[in-house]
């Protein structure tokens, strides 16, 4: 079950913590938090899985609340909750050990980060240098031991899982801009990221025991490269 419950930092619809850096205001949230905290446990209750798509810090904030009270409020199901936050582009600094100690998967599309001058440009004005350069922490999740699950938000962009594993590994654009990466506190290991895209996004969606690994008995959906990238060779 998907809940939409803010827009997104270009167009200053993401519902933020504070103010915009350009405007007076903060954004809104599509819903009141106590309707979202009721939707949530009464959903979580008959063994919905919830996607909550949430991009600003206070969305964010918002639909990690509402999973824990819908935790506190719900005895566990046999299988375990595995409720994921869609996007979690900004995340407050105060948040992001939550995701591990909710379980909460954040679920992250790594080149809607790929820093392109207009994204850098449009990102530091709306929103300021200070929360601009919290933008798609994966590396900050899953450093605290949060669960993270890469995908590519296709068809807003491509559907090709390069161009996620090259942003997340190098927080460049494809052409290598810019110099050293924007921010690159952020970036994850190679390895990281590929499990991100593969086992970690088979756990999300309860698939693990059919798919995400190369094991015998699993589907066999795969691709095959022309190079191995984690060779010294490879170009990503």
């Amino acid at each position: 079950l998907k809940i939409g419950l803010d827009g997104v930092i270009e167009a200053h619809t993401a519902a933020m913590l504070e103010p915009y850096a350009n405007r007076s205001d903060a954004g809104s949230p599509t819903i009141l938090a106590d309707d979202l905290n009721r939707s949530v446990r009464l959903a979580d209750a008959r063994g919905w899985q919830l996607m909550t798509h949430a991009i600003g810090d206070r969305a964010v904030r918002m639909a990690l609340d509402a999973y824990a009270h819908a935790a506190r409020s719900n005895p566990s199901t046999p299988r375990g909750r595995r409720h994921r936050i869609e996007h979690a582009e900004t995340v407050d600094a105060a948040d992001v050990r939550r995701f591990a100690t909710l379980g909460v998967i954040a679920s992250i599309q790594p080149f809607h980060g790929s820093p392109s001058p207009a994204q850098i440009d449009v990102w530091t004005r709306n929103i300021g240098e200070e929360r601009a350069s919290r933008g798609w922490p994966y590396r900050s999740i899953a450093a605290s031991r949060g669960p993270l699950a890469f995908g590519s938000d296709w068809p807003v962009v491509s559907l090709n899982p390069m161009l996620g594993v090259h942003t997340a590994v190098n927080r460049t654009t494809p052409e290598g801009l810019p110099k050293g990466g924007w921010y690159p506190n952020q970036k994850i290991a190679l390895k990281a990221a590929i499990d991100a895209y593969t086992s970690g996004s088979a756990w999300a969606s309860f698939d693990e025991q059919r798919k995400g690994t190369l094991s015998a008995g699993m589907l066999a959906d795969i691709v095959i490269l022309s190079d191995d990238v984690f060779s010294s060779r490879a170009k990503l």
